[in-house]
């Protein structure tokens, strides 16, 4: 989606999410020990209770960075030019110039599908006239794909409603009591798994 004309000439595509994790979403090894390591720590793991990631990101950002020279890694400008906690700007048209700075050297975008729909994107709708992913789908061709667009302020109402339910600014006193102790045993869970 971003460039047709950029080339990759690295024999691994191993991208780096940010400085010290590695996104799987992209990737490419043909590095057999490597792969068969990978796959027996998956397997270790099966008929297991999981955290998130434990078998993607956090398992190739263990092995890969043991097992390979971190300087064959793709900087992140590469392949997620705008972090994840920023992918709501591709929807802004005031972030668009930013946008496209950070992706000047990008050979694509990641828009990070779990943070898109926990932001209670509807799919079907193109991102509002004048934001950097209009724009770029745009060039592709492929607004015709979408339903309608969206309207720039019920964009930015989205997102703040987003952001305040994030935050937990949304919520008054009595909901957070209620939430705190089921939140703190999920959390506790999450990180301490019962192991079978």
């Amino acid at each position: 989606m971003m460039s047709d004309d950029k080339i990759f000439d690295k024999p691994a595509i191993v991208p780096l999410e940010d400085d010290r994790t590695i996104n799987g979403a992209i990737l490419y090894i043909e590095n057999v020990p490597i792969l068969e390591h990978l796959i027996d720590e998956t397997m270790k793991s099966m008929d297991r209770t999981l955290r998130w990631g434990e078998t993607g990101p956090l398992l190739l950002t263990r092995i890969l960075f043991e097992q390979m020279n971190p300087s064959g890694f793709t900087d992140m400008a590469v392949f997620y030019p705008i972090p994840h906690y920023d992918i709501y700007k591709v929807l802004l048209p005031e972030f668009r110039d930013e946008c496209a700075e950070a992706c000047r050297d990008a050979i694509t975008i990641h828009l990070f599908n779990n943070a898109i729909v926990r932001m209670g994107y509807w799919k079907d709708m193109a991102p509002p006239i004048g934001s950097f992913l209009h724009e770029k789908l745009g060039e592709g061709d492929l607004l015709r794909y979408f339903d309608e667009t969206y309207p720039v302020q019920v964009m930015r109402n989205m997102l703040d409603n987003f952001r305040l339910r994030m935050s937990g600014q949304a919520l008054g006193i009595k909901s957070i009591v209620r939430e705190f102790v089921p939140s703190l045993m999920r959390t506790y869970r999450h990180y301490h798994p019962k192991q079978n």
